[in-house]
């Protein structure tokens, strides 16, 4: 049946008239480009910078790059940027953790349009990366090291995901896939607009039939199924010139099955339901040398969980944001960024309001040295107030080498409340052990990087950034007394190196790699665990028609070690992808993940997926 689907898919498809109009977002052949001193990026301040201009560590993915890698979730697109490693508990929507140059995965904030999708429910308050599908996806950029300044986030960094728009007219976007271990994907979307209004509206269906993830199923020995559906609506009005209005929804229901739960006796039937419905409204108002924004964004999660049919996890949580920011251009070469927020996170009836204030100023001097200032002021209902701060310089040198180069460093630091589980657990601990544990506080973090970047006249592109970051009183679980949650009395850091290159080697040929060398160790000196001491990407982009482009990637890890110490396997897997143009709507495309069928373990006791293919079908009109 799942075949006949994709089938007739194919077939619909290759039927579509050759003569339909196309947009900018039809045909998406991977770029050739690499990044230039203009390259805009927006995470860096919340607002659109030339990367002349950005003297923080910022990597970026747009559509063609992501459409041509192909992976269904995107937390497999993000394995290919510097710094990132993801460890996965066996397949599409199982448990995963991502983390940004060592960081434990709740130092990561993940925004999509703007909102901010942390699980208040999880036990640490991360952002579920495991149910975000890649599909319709337009932008990815990820900010490295402290932001707590800006975000109020800690220091592993700040992904922000965009999702797609479409021009003036209209566009009707349907896609099909299908492939190993049962798996289909299938995704419709529609978007227009004019200058009063614009729209973009999507569903995402993604299934699999999975394999057996974990090695201790020694009884059913079943494949182990995940779900997705993803709706995703945006619209914004243009009431002027000066205001435009905006709306963001999205809901993300998944069913999984996995291995391995239940207290106190452990089974391998085991299910879990994930809700996760976000919502965001905006005012924007641009008059002169002023833009303030007022928006107000909601994220509702209910999660439960099954072990042999009984009910064994039922939680819901809550976050709500409202938030004033805005710029204020003092003169040509001036600015202030400055922002208000209010936060209250909910999960039961456990309940928490935090307060923030920050201000940067932005300079730049000749159009060679910039230069960044900003201060923020968090007050926590539970913790008390906190300051952190972010000072950034870059500093260009032109006509270098037929290319310019790029100096820069930045300073920052932040803190991270204990989440409402850690502090409520601990709470109970009392009751539930009679252990009297100390009262936790907040984590402080700080970070330095230093860098150097090359942008040449034909097209290269080189970085180096050394970075060091260092987190006082990081809270973990008791693993030897499992009591409750405890804080370190010492200093955990990560310090490592980072090596990113993208050149044309041809009209037709581009390379894109990064190395990344970490050395995480927590407060006794003993490595993280599940953090490769060593991470590298190889990629390869051959479009030698506009119709036709091939896609190689090669993803290595080295030196990680287990919770227990035990050493972690070494691996490197290849993946590749050809799309091709059939005609102005039609696009088709194949895609083999683990070629060589690479046996490797990223989470001890989880199986990961061996040699896979995929094939698909894209249709604009």
């Amino acid at each position: 049946m799942k075949k006949s689907i994709l089938t007739a898919a194919v077939a619909a498809a290759s039927s579509a008239p050759v003569a339909a109009q196309t947009t900018d977002n039809t045909q998406l052949v991977p770029s050739l480009e690499t990044p230039n001193l203009e390259t805009v990026v927006v995470v860096s301040s919340r607002r659109e910078m030339p990367l002349r201009q950005v003297a923080t560590s910022v990597a970026a993915m747009d559509e063609a790059q992501i459409e041509a890698r192909g992976y269904t979730a995107l937390a497999d697109v993000l394995r290919t940027m510097p710094s990132v490693s993801v460890s996965n508990s066996g397949g599409m929507g199982k448990a995963s953790s991502l983390r940004v140059r060592g960081e434990a995965r709740f130092r990561t904030l993940v925004r999509i349009d703007g909102v901010d999708v942390s699980d208040p429910t999880d036990l640490q308050a991360s952002a579920p990366i495991q149910h975000i599908l890649s599909s319709n996806v337009s932008r990815v950029e990820l900010l490295r090291g402290p932001q707590g300044m800006m975000y109020g986030a800690d220091a592993g960094g700040v992904l922000n995901i965009s999702t797609r728009s479409t021009g003036e007219d209209t566009e009707v976007n349907i896609a099909a896939e299908g492939g190993s271990f049962g798996s289909q994907r299938y995704s419709v979307s529609l978007g227009g607009g004019g200058e009063a209004a614009d729209y973009f509206v999507s569903a995402t269906r993604a299934d699999t039939d999975g394999f057996n993830t974990s090695l201790g199923d020694k009884e059913l020995r079943d494949d182990d199924g995940y779900k997705n559906t993803t709706l995703h609506a945006r619209g914004g009005w243009n009431i002027s010139d000066s205001l435009r209005l905006e709306a963001v929804a999205r809901d993300t229901d998944a069913s999984n099955e996995f291995d391995r739960c239940g207290f106190p006796v452990t089974v391998d039937d085991c299910t879990g339901d994930f809700d996760q419905t976000n919502a965001r409204v905006s005012m924007t108002y641009k008059t002169g040398i002023l833009e303030n924004q007022l928006a107000y964004s909601r994220t509702e999660i209910a999660r439960k969980n099954f072990a042999g049919g009984a009910v064994s996890y039922d939680t819901e949580g809550e976050i709500e944001k409202l938030n004033l920011t805005g710029r204020a251009d003092l003169s040509d070469v001036h600015a202030l960024v400055y922002g208000l927020e209010q936060r209250e996170d909910s999960v039961g009836e456990l309940e928490r309001d935090q307060w923030a204030l920050y201000a940067e100023y932005q300079g730049n001097y000749a159009d060679t040295f910039y230069f960044t200032a900003g201060v923020r002021r968090d007050d926590n209902d539970d913790f008390g107030r906190h300051d952190s701060l972010r000072l950034s310089g870059a500093y260009l040198i032109d006509a270098v080498a037929a290319g310019s180069l790029k100096l820069k460093t930045s300073y920052g630091t932040g803190f991270r409340a204990p989440s409402l589980f850690e502090t409520d657990y601990n709470n109970q601990a009392l009751e539930l052990y009679g252990i009297e544990l100390a009262a936790l506080s907040p984590e402080e973090s700080e970070g330095i990087d230093v860098g150097v970047e090359y942008f040449g006249d034909d097209g290269l592109h080189l970085e180096a950034v050394l970075f060091d970051q260092s987190i006082e009183h990081e809270i973990g679980f008791d693993l030897v007394g499992f009591t409750g949650y405890i804080q370190s009395e010492g200093e955990s850091r990560s310090r490592g190196v980072e090596l990113i290159a993208d050149a044309p080697l041809t009209d037709t040929l581009v390379l894109n790699t990064n190395y990344t060398y970490t050395d995480a160790e927590d407060a006794a000196d003993a490595p993280r665990a599940r953090m490769p001491e060593h991470m590298a990407n190889i990629g390869l982009t051959y479009v030698p028609v506009d119709a036709l482009s091939a896609s190689l990637n090669l993803r290595a890890a080295r030196g990680a070690v287990d919770t227990s110490g035990e050493a972690q396997d070494n691996y490197q897997v290849l993946d590749a992808s050809l799309r091709y143009t059939l005609n102005p709507s039609v696009t088709v495309y194949l895609r083999g993940e683990n070629l060589t069928d690479k046996s490797y373990v990223e989470v001890p006791g989880y199986r990961t997926a061996g040699a896979s293919g995929y094939a698909g079908v894209e249709v604009t009109f």
